[in-house]
Order: structure tokens, then C-alpha cells, then sequence
């Protein structure tokens, strides 16, 4: 029998509430908890990365800020993922910062709060040296926290480019409903009245995401 011709056709979406539940199950499974990158524990999806890396190669990203360092092995997906690309450093960002963490020469690690008035200043200060920057915000989810880091950090994402709400699947699908308010009721705020950006809901294309409505694309 002849395999269907996949020639200018898309797979139909699956329903909303199939999608809520496969997200539902995959984190509950806590399969990210065990999920490395080259031996340094990387707590995302492995379908969000995928896309990181698509749009790193795409906006031709030279700085990609994250905060929430973890084990730092998102940073140093990232750091290696600029190799391949031959451009390009990361600003990973955690309050406490422990030790062992991967080193790399694209890497530069900064310890102190995301949103202190410092932390922000060499943000800004490297974010003028850029000609393209992304930003992944992962460290308290709490709303009122993630709400201000949104505030803060979307200045420095330049047009085109991507402010990543990281986690919105804690309550937007809800994953993680004894969480409370966390990054999507942070999102649904921040974008009350806002033009400068938009929801990006192209980038759930491979229907795994801890991101729902989390993708916002700077104008």
C-alpha cells in the first residue's frame, strides 16, 4: 500500500484535551528529573530544547540569558549548541550557585537574584553588545516573581526574538495545580495591553511543551 504523500500537508492538531493530559502525564512522570545533558542534569523538556536550538540557529542568537542555573546543564546545551554555530554566549543566572558546574568559554555564570538591580546592569551591559538576544526566564515561578522578571528582561529581547516564560504548564494545563498562581498567570498579565509582543503558539508544534502560551515574541 502507498504511504500518503506528505507534500505540502500538516498533521492535524490533536484535541486540546488530548494535549492536556500527554502533558499532563509527562510531567507528573518526572521523567525530567533524570533528563542530562552530557552528564549534567537539565530539568526542560527535551521537545523545548529542540526548538531552543532551532531558534538560536534561526534569529542567529549571540546572547541567550537564562535564569534558573539548576546543575547548569541547559547553559551548557546552549554554550554547545553556539559551537556548531560559531557565535554566541550565555548569561545563566541563579541566586545560589553550586559547585561543579560545567565549565565552558560561552559560558558566564552570575550568582545573585534575577531581578536585583545589579544582577540587571550586567545584563544590560551585555545585551548592548548584542546584536540578537534571547532570554529563558526559570527561576521562581511564582507569579508576582515572574511577572517582575517578564517586566524586567523584556527590554533587552530584540525585535523578532523570543522572552521564554519557562514552566507555564504549572497552570495553564495544569500540571501542577497545588502550585498556585504560577507562570501563566504571570503571562496572562504581563501581556494585558501589551503590543510589544505576542504569543508564539507555533512553537507547541511538537505537542510535548512545558511552555503553553509561554513562547512570547518580541515585535
Amino acid at each position: 500500500m502507498a504511504k500518503p504523500s506528505k507534500k505540502n500537508k500538516q498533521a492535524a492538531p490533536p484535541p486540546a484535551e488530548i494535549m492536556r493530559l500527554a502533558n499532563i502525564i509527562y510531567f507528573r512522570s518526572q521523567v525530567y528529573e533524570h533528563t542530562e545533558w552530557m552528564g549534567y542534569k537539565a530539568a526542560k523538556c527535551p521537545m523545548d530544547m529542540w526548538v531552543y536550538q532551532e531558534l538560536m540557529h534561526k534569529l542567529q542568537t549571540d546572547l541567550l540569558v537564562e535564569t534558573g542555573t539548576l546543575q547548569g546543564g541547559s547553559a551548557l546545551f546552549f554554550a554547545q549548541m553556539f559551537d556548531l554555530m560559531g557565535r554566541g554566549k550565555v548569561l545563566s543566572i541563579d541566586i545560589d550557585l553550586p559547585d561543579g558546574l560545567p565549565e565552558h568559554p560561552r559560558i558566564e555564570y552570575v550568582k545573585g537574584s534575577s531581578i536585583a538591580a545589579d544582577v540587571l546592569a550586567k545584563v544590560e551591559s551585555e545585551a548592548a553588545q548584542a546584536a540578537s538576544v534571547m532570554v529563558l526566564l526559570d527561576a521562581d515561578h511564582k507569579a508576582p516573581y515572574k511577572h517582575e522578571e517578564m517586566r524586567c528582561y523584556s527590554r533587552f529581547v530584540t525585535p523578532g526574538s523570543y522572552m521564554i516564560a519557562e514552566d507555564t504548564c504549572f497552570d495553564a494545563f495544569p500540571t501542577f495545580p497545588e502550585y498556585g498562581p504560577g507562570p501563566a498567570a504571570a503571562v496572562k498579565k504581563f501581556m494585558q495591553g501589551n503590543e510589544e509582543f505576542e504569543v508564539d503558539h507555533s512553537l507547541e508544534r511538537h505537542l510535548v511543551t512545558f511552555v503553553p502560551g509561554g513562547f512570547l515574541k518580541k515585535k
